[in-house]
């Protein structure tokens, strides 16, 4: 699996568990593929502040054929284990792309807004964009590996639930290592709300939900997700675009943009087309909506 970005994979806002318990959720794949088979699995609730959840891909393609998958990055970054790579991926400002090639498998783990910092000693905005070595990752990547060598399942719906199980247990076990920090529980709260009310439209709006110098926001956001809060709301705004438009052919673009908080119909295609690549109306036609 090759990729400029990574902003996972699965990350298919991606939102910290399904509907009535069932598994977590996610809208960053921007052109989700069926020859994909992707599961999301909950983390223990002790690393939870550390971790959304682990999502394992498993894909099976012709010879020579290359599938490119664009994701709209969540503000966190990703931990990824290949059968021949590992490494750290701090979340794209814009769109990025993933390479499949064969038959394979990876085991990610979208790590929470709090958690890029605390792993790597680093602020977020040195993380952003690039790619580093796992941190503390001690036993982690081979026993994963170990782990996922042994299925017997070929990639598809009929995976192997217990080798899954078993790779949350060794990723729980990994993220205990670490310790939540108090300005980690802010941000985490930050994008939190963020990503799940619509009326947080205005830099503005986030600082006074949270009693915060604008200034002062600027500086959390910039540390521990290597963007603005700008950048927060306009990523939560297109993943839900994406996924109306997939997923509702008959919503009018206007209704669409109005509900997510543009100032008009214009605004949301040039902002949906700079960054997605495509208009609003031709993405939906191409993905199906």
């Amino acid at each position: 699996m090759d990729r400029t970005g990574y902003g996972g994979a699965d990350r298919a806002a991606e939102e910290p568990g399904g509907a009535a318990g069932g598994p977590p959720l996610s809208k960053g794949v921007v052109r989700p593929d069926r020859r994909v088979t992707m599961r999301r699995l909950s983390v223990p609730d002790d690393v939870a502040a550390l971790a959304r959840h682990v999502w394992i891909p498993r894909w099976d393609l012709p010879a020579g054929e290359v599938l490119t998958q664009p994701v709209l990055e969540y503000p966190g970054a990703n931990v990824v284990i290949e059968p021949a790579a590992a490494a750290l991926y701090g979340p794209q400002r814009g769109l990025s792309t993933i390479d499949l090639r064969g038959r394979s498998w990876g085991v990610g783990i979208l790590l929470r807004p709090a958690a890029g910092t605390i792993l790597t000693g680093r602020p977020m905005d040195e993380i952003a964009g690039a790619v580093h070595d796992v941190p503390g990752s001690g036993r982690l990547v081979p026993a994963v590996r170990t782990v996922m060598a042994g299925e017997t399942a070929d990639p598809g719906p009929a995976v192997d639930t217990a080798v899954d199980d078993a790779v949350v247990t060794l990723v729980a076990e990994w993220l205990r290592q670490f310790v939540i920090d108090d300005e980690g529980l802010l941000i985490n709260a930050i994008v939190d709300a963020v990503e799940s009310d619509a009326t947080l439209v205005r830099v503005a709006d986030i600082a006074a939900r949270f009693a915060l110098d604008q200034r002062r926001l600027q500086r959390i956001c910039r540390r521990r997700i290597g963007y603005s809060p700008k950048w927060l709301i306009n990523r939560r705004r297109l993943q839900e675009a994406a996924t109306v438009l997939r997923d509702d052919p008959h919503a009018p673009l206007a209704d669409v943009a109005q509900e997510l908080g543009y100032s008009d119909q214009a605004h949301f295609a040039r902002e949906f087309a700079a960054v997605i690549g495509t208009p609003p109306g031709a993405y939906r036609a191409q993905t199906g909506g």
